[in-house]
């Protein structure tokens, strides 16, 4: 078995709560990557080798076990929330972070026309015509993913996030804005919102289905950002939400792939419904907003956490607050079950020797018990 299966099923032992060799490390940190390697943002988001071999420089360096992605577009941060991105070397400075503009994007009556040519002809038309025609736009990045995952399979490294779900949810929040989508469309307009997702929905199982077999995806992302309890309520969750996670869940099982719950923010209201999945089968990627702790507790042992090493700690703590965040973490959840990253991304400032002491931290628990 070679160093690419070994870390493969040391991540799925971790998914199924069973005993592994050392607490799998797993980080997400594309703008970390771009900064660490001393390389401008402008050249990250366009010149992909590059930015593919600076990605696996920082993960061998730090000896990660996987990675969430291999490369990233911030065009793909319009196709998923209907909106413009503003990029460094555009709209932005070269070394600027890339940033979705908050905008009204999509208006209500547009609903209508998605009723009348269907969810795929319209999201095509919408995204070329209002979101400066990103599936042109990310043409490079698809061109050059493929070799991408190849320098990562030689080195080792397994990706085990190949491509994001979105749910209806998200796309219409972005493409409308929160206040919009909020108050126009769910509070006013619920039934209309149900046709509308229940559309979107039905496509997007089938598009689903048709890339994972055409990608031979390990696995994927199931997205929660706006659609997070600190901004809807738990019955609105149960309503417009949760039955998009279930289905791709399912999709996933269905599959034979990998479903990671990428959940920011505070989740703590609704982690009751993830009791409603079946144990050892999914993980759940949280950031340091959710009460890991309050997680485990109401999940049980049972189910695989990634997380939540705050970003905060990682700018500004020390090595030794990092490793002993880490150590504590790991005492109160795992050690088994548990995968170590950041919540969320690693951030764009955050410090290497931190990052370092992250993974060593994780990589060494086993050794101290």
């Amino acid at each position: 078995m070679g160093k690419y299966e070994e870390n493969l099923e040391r991540i799925r032992k971790a998914v199924r709560c069973e005993e592994v060799d050392r607490i799998p490390v797993v980080p997400c940190g594309n703008a970390y990557y771009a900064r660490v390697s001393h390389m401008q943002m402008k050249e990250y988001i366009t010149d992909f080798d590059k930015a593919c071999d600076a990605n696996l420089e920082e993960l061998k360096r730090i000896d990660a076990d996987a990675t969430q992605n291999v490369i990233f577009s911030p065009y793909l941060l319009g196709t998923q929330w209907l909106s413009k991105t503003a990029l460094p070397g555009k709209e932005l400075d070269d070394n600027a972070m890339w940033q979705i503009v908050e905008s009204e994007n999509m208006k209500f009556e547009e609903y209508e026309d998605i009723k009348k040519i269907g969810w795929d002809a319209w999201q095509k038309k919408f995204i070329a015509e209002r979101c400066d025609n990103n599936w042109e736009n990310l043409a490079p990045f698809f061109e050059a993913n493929p070799r991408s995952y190849q320098k990562f399979h030689e080195a080792g490294i397994p990706c085990i996030c190949d491509f994001l779900m979105i749910t209806p949810f998200e796309y219409f929040c972005g493409g409308r804005s929160l206040e919009a989508f909020f108050m126009d469309d769910l509070m006013e307009e619920p039934e209309l919102m149900h046709e509308i997702f229940d559309m979107v929905l039905e496509h997007n199982l089938k598009a689903y289905r048709q890339q994972i077999a055409d990608t031979h995806a390990t696995g994927v992302w199931i997205g929660g950002w706006r659609s997070g309890p600190e901004l809807v309520s738990p019955a609105m969750f149960e309503e417009f939400v949760w039955p998009s996670f279930k289905a791709y869940y399912q999709l996933c099982l269905d599959t034979g792939v990998l479903p990671l719950f990428h959940l920011d923010s505070s989740w703590d209201l609704v982690l009751e419904k993830f009791k409603e999945l079946e144990e050892k089968t999914y993980v759940l990627a949280l950031d340091s907003k959710t009460d890991i702790r309050k997680a485990r507790k109401v999940l049980g042992k049972n189910v695989c956490i990634l997380g939540d090493v705050p970003c905060e700690l990682m700018t500004y703590g020390t090595p030794e607050e990092v490793a002993d965040y880490v150590t504590r973490l790991l005492d109160d959840i795992g050690p088994w079950g548990v995968i170590i990253a950041t919540g969320c991304d690693i951030p764009s400032d955050a410090k290497p020797e931190n990052v370092e002491a992250m993974s060593r931290a994780a990589h060494e628990y086993l050794k101290k018990s």
